[in-house]
């Protein structure tokens, strides 16, 4: 896209654990777009979302993460962040820079940092960027902050639609709109977000349902439901460690009532490690020696207690750790999986893209029971993409997770297991990197959300933006998320702003019957004092419930004075119950090796994609699951456990 004066510029900054990164967008202003009729594809262009490019070079990176400035806050915007802004200055004509948003959207490292820490490096971010840059910064409350997972899976979901062209062409006329469901999963959590196509699904689980509101050029509505979801502490990382204590708490001396185990055996066999392949790590001040069997029956046995499937839903279908969702309808809500999902099939296996059940697991089978001196060669040779060995011997266990999750968890149909009739044109699901050649980045979601809220045609009663869902509204106190700077900032979900015009009209019925009625002033007066505190207290548990969705509230908070130095900062997912999870007992989340095990890795070569209607679904039998381990979680009380390289 040649520079023009009608360009528009934005940045995301992605604040993530191991480093922040800069990308930079840029759009063509929508009033101009409306009046260029000569344009032979103006018709496309009215009825689509503004067109975002992002050159390459475009993107920096600097680390380490965000989190890490925790003790040195005035240390956070001058080696950290302002680089990153001196880097997008040289790319953004000077005369731009003031109506250029800065977004800095900080993700897993900053959710663990305490509140004080946390709040300090934002303030200190905010005011430095105002003093010392030009960009355009009204709401540092909106443009810097750490966001949630469902957020972050939410604007997953949008980027990648956007980049299939989705939000093109959009007819009003309609009610069923094609889009692709967005899988993502870190070290530390995994998303969903999908637009149910089940008919009947969306009103039936309302309550649980993201509205997103976008604009085409020409200032028609999109209106998108979205059902978006976050399991923190079900990331490979975070998997992996909660499996490495299981294997000694499943010993026989360990399986009992009593917290006085002797660890006595500290040689350990893992199925889920190549054949050979030897490891250590600390639990409970003891070292433990691992030996790798690589057994791809037994380990995913092994694996498949970690998804809590025991635990219920308070509704149906249930997925896994007590969360349900609507039908997931994989015939039409084709899938794309990111991170994860991309990393461990395409590094390893080559096997990026498409998905195909027999072919991933044949090839992780005979991975995990290949010699490890036989993987080393290999890796020499080049044939893993340079991984770090350190990480490659724990592939074998991230694939046979990657496995459980989408079939054990989310209920993927199995190639040659369950029964699957014609797919369509598109794979039930496929993993990827790239889309046409351009990052599949949530960071691109929120930019999108922005450039369409500057669209200024069409009617004012509706604000681009997300909407939250009822539930998160009153349990997590989410509000209204506008897409344009100073929009307007909706308190919560319609929802909820009908109960409290029925409370007030209530206390207007109360009033005028007490009041006026009957002159009962004084049962007047109690009956305020009544309702204030139910408010008061109610207002209190929804800040509480924010701050859990967000990983920030410690035990020093809300316990005894007993616990008040135990740290709760460092394990993303594993303290609390958010809206998308229930708890993991606490002796689970103090359980496993704290050290990461692994860090994101950048490859290029994706697959080439393409877009079309999907095929009807029929039903899918389940066929057989894997038996339970007999692991005893009763015993994961390990506070200071780590990895050793």
């Amino acid at each position: 896209m040649p520079n023009s004066g009608n360009d528009r510029y934005g940045i995301v900054v992605d604040a993530g654990s191991s480093g922040s990164r800069a990308n930079i967008f840029k759009w063509e202003d929508p009033e101009s777009l409306i009046h260029r009729k000569e344009d032979p594809n103006h018709g496309h262009i009215l009825h689509s979302v503004p067109k975002i490019y992002q050159e390459d070079g475009w993107t920096k990176k600097v680390t380490p993460g965000l989190s890490s400035y925790g003790n040195k806050p005035h240390e956070a915007f001058s080696k950290h962040i302002k680089p990153l802004l001196e880097f997008a200055q040289n790319i953004i004509p000077a005369e731009k820079i003031k109506d250029t948003p800065i977004f800095i959207q900080a993700t897993a490292g900053m959710r663990m940092l305490p509140p004080k820490k946390k709040d300090k490096i934002l303030k200190k971010l905010c005011k430095s960027i105002k003093r010392s840059t030009g960009f355009l910064l009204e709401d540092c409350s909106s443009q810097i902050q750490v966001i949630d997972g469902e957020t972050e899976g939410l604007y997953g979901w949008l980027g990648l639609n956007y980049l299939f062209g989705h939000f093109n062409d959009y007819d009003t006329s309609t009610s069923s709109h094609f889009t692709f469901g967005f899988m993502d999963m870190g070290g530390a959590s995994t998303q969903i977000a999908f637009a149910p196509s089940v008919s009947g699904e969306v009103e039936k689980h309302r309550d649980d349902i993201t509205t997103v509101y976008l604009k085409s050029i020409n200032g028609e509505v999109q209106k998108w439901d979205v059902f978006v979801s976050t399991w923190l502490g079900f990331g490979a990382n975070e998997a992996r460690k909660r499996y490495l204590a299981q294997l000694i708490n499943s010993l026989p001396e360990n399986t009992n009532d009593r917290d006085d185990d002797d660890f006595s055996t500290l040689q350990l066999s893992d199925p889920c490690m190549p054949k050979n392949c030897r490891t250590s790590f600390d639990f409970k001040n003891k070292n433990f020696k691992v030996l790798g069997t690589g057994n791809y029956e037994q380990c995913l046995k092994s694996i498949y207690p970690l998804l809590l499937k025991h635990l219920p839903c308070i509704d149906e279908p249930c997925l896994f750790n007590g969360v349900h969702a609507p039908q997931i309808d994989f015939y039409n809500d084709k899938f794309v999986g990111t991170s994860e999902y991309w990393y461990t099939a395409n590094d390893v296996f080559k096997l990026g893209g498409a998905y195909n059940f027999e072919k991933f697991s044949a090839q992780v089978k005979e991975f995990c029971g290949n010699d490890w001196d036989n993987i080393q060669a290999n890796h020499q040779k080049g044939l893993y993409h340079d991984i770090p060995a350190k990480f490659l011997a724990d592939s074998c266990f991230k694939a046979n997770w990657v496995l459980n999750v989408l079939h054990e968890g989310f209920g993927l149909p199995r190639a040659g297991v369950d029964k699957i009739d014609d797919i369509g044109q598109h794979p039930l699901f496929q993993s990827a990197e790239k889309i046409n050649e351009r990052e599949l980045s949530w960071t691109l979601g929120r930019i999108l959300l922005y450039a369409s809220g500057g669209v200024m045609a069409g009617a004012n009663d509706v604000t681009v933006g997300v909407m939250p869902s009822s539930n998160s509204a009153a349990t997590s106190g989410k509000k209204f998320l506008a897409g344009a700077i100073g929009a307007p900032q909706y308190g919560g979900h319609p929802i909820i702003s009908t109960f409290k015009f029925v409370m007030l009209l209530l206390i207007a019925v109360i009033f005028w019957f007490f009041c006026i009625k009957r002159g009962s002033a004084l049962e007047l007066k109690n009956w305020i004092n009544s309702l204030y505190i139910k408010i008061k207290y109610s207002q209190l548990r929804s800040d509480i419930q924010t701050r859990l969705e967000e990983g920030t509230l410690h035990r020093n908070e809300n316990t005894s004075n007993n616990d008040a130095n135990y740290p709760l900062d460092d394990r993303e997912g594993f303290k609390f119950r958010s809206k998308s999870m229930f708890n993991i007992c606490e002796d689970v989340r103090q359980s496993g090796p704290r050290q990461p095990i692994h860090q994101t890795l950048s490859f290029t070569g994706p697959p080439n994609f393409h877009s079309s209607s999907a095929a009807s679904s029929p039903q899918v039998s389940k066929g057989l699951r894997p038996a339970f381990s007999l692991a005893d979680f009763s015993k994961f009380k390990d506070k200071d456990s780590k990895l050793n390289d």
